[in-house]
C-alpha cells in the first residue's frame, strides 16, 4: 500500500479526516483539483457541536482566535437598504436572551463565524504535523477496488502526468460535483433548483452595521428592476469584509455576468451611499441544490460532506455536517486499520450519518421556503413594496393582519437562526454501531420542537450530555466531553462501580489492543459532579455504566453493577465493533 486512506478532496470534510486520522496515527494522502485551500470564505457558521469536533482535534482555541465571536453574530436583519427601512430583526445563533442558558447547557463549546479561507489553512496546517501529505493540483481521474484495497488514477494538473495511488480506503470528500460519486454511480435523489452569485468585497459599514451586529443582513432593495430585490450582506469580517449575495432579475437560464461598475453601483444602492469605497476581491457562482446521496459508502470507498448532502446555506449546517461526518468516519477507519475493529463497523456510516444528511437538506430547503414567503408578504416589485409598507403602517383592520403575517413569517425565520436541535440532535438509533439493552426504552422527546430543543440523554445512540465536572475544588473545571473522546473509549460510573473501572482497565491492558478509560463521578470518586448536573442526565443508577464511544455518542449503557463486568464489557464493544 501506497497509503493507509486516500482522501479526494481538501475541503472542511476531507481536512477533518485527515487530521483526525493523523491523530489516531493513521497516515493519508489528500489531494485537491485546486491549487491551494479555499480563496473565498464559502462556509462560515460553525456551530457547538462542529466546534466539539475541532476542540477534540485539539485546535478549538486556535479557531476561536481567528473568528468572530457570537456578539458580533447577534442578530439576522431585514432592511430596504443598509441606510434605510428596517423591517425587522431576529436575535441569532444562540444570542436570544431566553435561549442562552440552553445553548451553555447544550456544550463546553460556543458558535463562532470562522470563514472556510480562514479554517482550512489550519486544518492542513494542523494534518501535516501528524503525517498528512496533501498534494494541492492534482485531479481525480478514476478508481477501481478489490479485495485487497483500492487503486486511484490521479491527475497532476501542472505536468498533466497521471499515476496510481494503492491504498487501503479511500474518503471521497470533494464536494457537490463530486467525482467519487459520480464514478462509483451513486445515485443522487432531489434536484437543482438554480444558480447563485457572490461578491466578496472590502468595504467599511461600521456605521451601518455596529449598533445591530450581526452575521447575516438582508436587504430587500427593489430600486433596479434587472437586478433581484433580495440580497445579502454577510459578514467575514467585522464590519469591513463582507460576502454580498446578488442575483439577476431574470431566472432565464443565461449566465449572469455583470461588470465590476454594475456590481458597485448595485451594492451602492443595497448600502444607501454612493460614496462608500468599494474593492472588489472575487465574484464566484454556485449552485443551490436539494439533492441527497442514496448511499455513502461502496465497499472501501466512502463518501462525505457535500458530496453526498447538498443543500442551501440556511441554517448554516453544510460544513457543520461535514466536519461531524469526517470525525464519525475518522475512528472507524483508525480501528478497523489497526485490527482492533472489523471492517463490518465502516458499513454503519451510511445508517448514522445519512439521516442527518438528509434532515439538514430537507430542513435547509424548508428555510428557504420560509424566506420566499417572508418575500411575498413585503412585497419583491416597487408597486408591491409600496402597498406593504403602507399597509404595515396603517391604523386598520387589514394593516393589523399585515403585521401579524410579517411577524409570523419572521418568526418562522426564527427556525434557521436559533436552531440548537437540528444543529445538535444528532441520533444514531438503528446503527449496529450501538448496543441497546432489551430491558432499556428509548426517550420521549414528542413534546420538544426537534428542531429548536435539545434531547438530553445517554440512551445508546444520542450524543453524550455536556456536564461540568472538577477533579476537586483546585481544579479547573472539565466538560464530559473532555474526557470522552481523543480516539478512545470511555466508560462513567459513580460510587460503587469500581466493577467497571477495573473491566476497562482489564481491556485497556489486554492483547486486544482497545483504547479505553473509566472514569468515577461522585463523592470519592475521579471527578465531583460540582453542579449534581449528572446524576440527573446519567440515565442509570450510582453504580451503573455509560459507555461512550470515540466520537461523544453513547455505544451502551447498563443501569447497574455487574458480577460479570468484564465480560460484558467485552461483549458489547465486540458488536460496536463489528465483530
Amino acid at each position: 500500500m501506497d497509503v493507509p486512506v486516500l482522501i479526494i478532496g481538501t475541503g472542511p470534510s476531507g481536512t477533518t479526516a485527515a487530521l483526525h486520522l493523523g491523530r489516531l496515527g493513521i497516515k493519508s494522502i489528500v489531494i485537491s483539483r485546486h491549487r491551494g485551500t479555499a480563496n473565498t470564505p464559502r462556509a462560515h457558521i460553525f456551530n457547538q457541536r462542529a466546534m466539539e469536533v475541532l476542540r477534540d482535534a485539539g485546535i478549538e482555541d486556535q479557531c476561536y482566535e481567528t473568528a468572530s465571536s457570537m456578539e458580533h453574530m447577534a442578530h439576522s436583519s431585514f432592511l430596504e437598504k443598509l441606510t434605510g427601512q428596517e423591517y425587522g430583526r431576529l436575535w441569532a445563533w444562540g444570542n436570544k436572551p431566553k435561549q442562552k442558558g440552553e445553548y451553555e447547557l447544550a456544550s463546553p463549546c460556543n458558535m463562532s463565524d470562522l470563514p472556510q479561507s480562514h479554517l482550512e489553512p489550519i486544518l492542513v496546517e494542523e494534518a501535516k504535523k501528524l503525517g498528512a501529505e496533501f498534494r494541492f493540483s492534482t485531479e481525480f481521474v478514476s478508481v477501481t477496488q478489490d479485495e485487497s484495497g483500492v487503486s486511484t488514477v490521479l491527475r497532476d494538473r501542472n505536468t498533466e502526468e497521471t499515476y496510481t495511488v494503492r491504498s487501503s480506503y479511500l474518503i471521497g470528500g470533494d464536494g457537490a460535483r463530486s467525482g467519487v460519486v459520480n464514478a462509483l454511480g451513486i445515485p443522487i435523489s432531489g434536484r437543482q433548483i438554480n444558480t447563485a452569485f457572490n461578491v466578496h468585497i472590502q468595504a467599511d459599514l461600521t456605521k451601518y452595521i455596529a449598533q445591530r451586529p450581526g452575521s447575516l443582513n438582508w436587504v430587500l432593495n427593489t430600486e433596479a428592476p434587472d437586478w433581484s430585490a433580495v440580497g445579502n450582506f454577510r459578514m467575514v469580517r467585522p464590519w469591513t469584509e463582507w460576502v454580498v449575495s446578488m442575483h439577476p432579475a431574470a431566472k432565464d437560464g443565461e449566465r449572469f455576468a455583470p461588470t465590476e461598475e454594475d456590481v458597485i453601483k448595485r451594492l451602492h444602492q443595497m448600502i444607501g451611499n454612493n460614496q462608500v469605497p468599494i474593492k472588489v476581491l472575487s465574484t464566484f457562482e454556485w449552485t443551490i441544490n436539494d439533492q441527497v446521496a442514496d448511499y455513502w459508502q461502496k465497499d472501501r470507498i466512502l463518501c462525505i460532506g457535500d458530496a453526498v448532502h447538498r443543500h442551501p446555506p440556511i441554517n448554516g449546517l453544510g460544513s457543520n455536517t461535514c466536519l461531524s461526518d469526517a470525525f464519525n468516519i475518522a475512528w472507524k477507519l483508525a480501528y478497523v486499520l489497526k485490527g482492533v475493529a472489523k471492517p463490518a463497523l465502516l458499513d454503519s456510516l451510511s445508517i448514522e450519518r445519512k439521516p442527518v444528511g438528509d434532515a439538514i437538506v430537507r430542513r435547509a430547503n424548508t428555510g428557504m421556503e420560509a424566506h420566499r414567503a417572508l418575500w411575498s408578504i413585503i412585497g419583491l416589485s416597487p408597486e408591491d413594496r409600496q402597498k406593504a409598507t403602507a399597509l404595515l403602517a396603517e391604523d386598520s383592520s387589514p394593516g393589523r393582519q399585515k403585521r401579524e403575517d410579517w411577524s409570523n413569517a419572521l418568526e418562522a425565520i426564527d427556525a434557521e437562526v436559533q436552531a440548537l436541535g437540528i444543529q445538535m440532535n444528532q441520533t444514531y438509533l438503528d446503527s449496529p454501531g450501538v448496543v441497546a439493552e432489551s430491558s432499556d426504552s428509548a426517550p420521549d422527546f414528542g413534546r420538544l420542537d426537534p428542531i429548536k430543543e435539545l434531547h438530553i440523554s445517554t440512551y445508546p445512540g444520542y450524543h453524550l450530555p455536556h456536564v461540568w465536572l472538577a477533579k476537586d475544588g483546585q481544579s479547573p473545571r472539565k466538560s464530559t466531553l473532555d474526557l470522552a473522546g481523543q480516539g478512545r473509549f470511555t466508560l462513567f460510573t459513580g460510587v460503587g462501580g469500581d466493577s467497571w473501572i477495573s473491566a476497562a482497565q482489564a481491556l485497556a491492558a489486554s492483547s486486544w489492543g482497545i483504547d479505553i478509560v473509566g472514569y468515577k463521578i461522585g463523592f470519592g470518586g475521579d471527578y465531583m459532579d460540582c453542579y449534581r448536573e449528572w446524576a440527573r442526565v446519567r440515565g442509570v443508577e450510582e453504580d451503573g455504566a455509560v459507555l461512550v464511544r470515540p466520537d461523544h455518542f453513547v455505544a451502551w449503557r447498563y443501569p447497574r453493577r455487574s458480577e460479570n463486568a468484564e465480560g460484558q464489557l467485552r461483549s458489547v464493544l465486540e458488536k460496536v465493533l463489528g465483530f
